[in-house]
């Protein structure tokens, strides 16, 4: 992908459906950690390899209650999960996540976002 921005990423939107969109995502380093509250993520990765950190206690949190969009600077106690080609994980609504990424290395990725049930 081009354009890779000064957080190690590039994304473009590959279809949006106005409740639900597909994202195509690259990564060559670790991302801050994110939550969104009435939103689910799915990936499905493409390429590479990383790691998702999924749970935990956001540090740093800055956001909107009223978008349920959050970010912050650290995560802690969450679960690690290893990531490569072919896996899929669901990070459920009000989850904290964040992407990891090892050094020299890089993960592409789609990535379906969707309204949590009830939303």
């Amino acid at each position: 992908m081009k354009n890779v921005a000064p957080d190690h990423s590039s994304r473009e939107t590959l279809a949006d459906y106005g409740d639900h969109r597909f994202r195509l995502l690259y990564r060559d380093a670790d991302g801050l950690p994110e939550e969104h509250d009435k939103i689910v993520d799915v990936v499905v990765v493409h390429s590479g390899e990383g790691a998702l950190i999924l749970g935990g206690t956001m540090s740093g949190k800055k956001g909107s209650a009223a978008t349920g969009e959050y970010l912050g600077s650290s995560l802690t106690g969450g679960e690690e999960h290893p990531l490569a080609a072919g896996d899929i994980v669901h990070v459920p609504a009000g989850s904290p996540h964040s992407f990891l990424v090892p050094a020299g290395k890089h993960i592409t990725y789609v990535l379906l976002k969707f309204p949590a049930k009830g939303q």
